[in-house]
């Protein structure tokens, strides 16, 4: 829809429609994949004890705790299975979240 240069900036082809983004997320739960990495996702000190999104803390916790409340969604953070951001494989695959996101997991 745009170019951006760095000597001309942005230049637009076409304008989005005007879509309000609290509604298109408002009662939704979202999944979110991530992996333990300080101080972003951190495991709290206690997680045994606790349940569900509470076993984690951190910048990304907090900051997707305050979108979630200001755009009225619900969440569901998951560690991605082999705890690593991702890896291409010969065979055009890849490993990690960037693996769980291409797949759908």
């Amino acid at each position: 829809i745009g170019l951006w240069h760095s000597e001309d900036g942005l230049s637009m082809e076409r304008t989005l429609p005007s879509i309000n983004v609290t509604d298109t997320l408002f009662n939704t739960t979202l999944t979110i994949t991530t992996i333990l990495e300080n101080p972003y996702v951190m495991l709290r000190p206690n997680h045994q004890e606790l349940e569900g999104n509470d076993r984690y803390e951190g910048f990304c916790v907090d900051m997707l705790k305050e979108l979630a409340d200001i755009l009225k969604f619900k969440y569901r953070i998951r560690l991605v299975g082999d705890g690593v951001y991702g890896v291409p494989g010969a065979n055009g695959t890849w490993t990690g979240m960037v693996g769980e996101l291409i797949s759908r997991v």
